[in-house]
């Protein structure tokens, strides 16, 4: 069986670390990109099962990267994890999670990653 690919879409390179570390442990392939621009030529050529993006990326937005994905028909059923800093732990909840569409505060909790990518994704290696 095919491993699960992500594709992790931050600016921030020990974001990119921290999370690539914590995925490839659960037995996921990872590819990453630094810009919104990239990561859409990368989710239409590879295909992802997840893609975890930035809301504040340098070249566009997390925003206009999801509804560009939207858009195209190869792309548009990828699940996508919003992380950002502007909002606290506390403040998320079950509230933001709609649809297809997750959030995670920054930092994100090791714990937290975990659950949300195993609840999207299905059993991964622990």
């Amino acid at each position: 069986m095919d491993k699960k690919l992500v594709l992790i879409v931050d600016d921030e390179e020990d974001t990119v670390e921290y999370l690539s570390f914590i995925l490839e442990s659960l037995g996921l392939e990872v590819i990453s990109s630094r810009e919104g621009l990239p990561a859409l030529k990368l989710a239409e050529e590879r295909k992802p099962q997840l893609i975890i993006l930035d809301v504040n990326l340098p070249d566009i937005d997390g925003g206009e990267v999801a509804y560009r994905l939207s858009q195209r028909e190869e792309t548009q059923n990828i699940p996508i994890i919003y992380l950002t800093g502007l909002i606290t732990p506390e403040e998320k909840g079950d509230s933001l999670r709609t649809g297809k569409y997750f959030v995670l505060a920054k930092p994100v909790l090791k714990g937290e990653l975990i659950s949300l990518v195993s609840q999207i994704l299905g059993e991964t290696k622990s």
